[in-house]
């Protein structure tokens, strides 16, 4: 059994980041993706406050680099 901490979480700026990597996408994008159930969808813990878990972000993010490396490009 193993014990899981706390999530690490980040705000839509962070989430940009590590999805960009070098050229960060924009926020818009984000909540695209958020919409077509690409990204994890924020929450807001407090009043004007977003926040994404951070670990389903990575998960998100490494299943869909495995979902585009099993299709053949043409």
């Amino acid at each position: 059994m193993s014990v899981k901490g706390p999530p690490r979480l980040g705000s839509i700026e962070t989430a940009c980041k590590l999805i960009g990597g070098d050229k960060p996408i924009h926020r818009g994008t984000y909540y695209r993706g958020v919409k077509r159930g690409i990204y994890p969808a924020p929450f807001r813990p407090c009043p004007n406050v977003s926040r994404v878990d951070l670990d389903e972000l990575e998960a998100a993010i490494r299943a869909l680099a495995a979902s585009s490396s099993d299709t053949p490009r043409l």
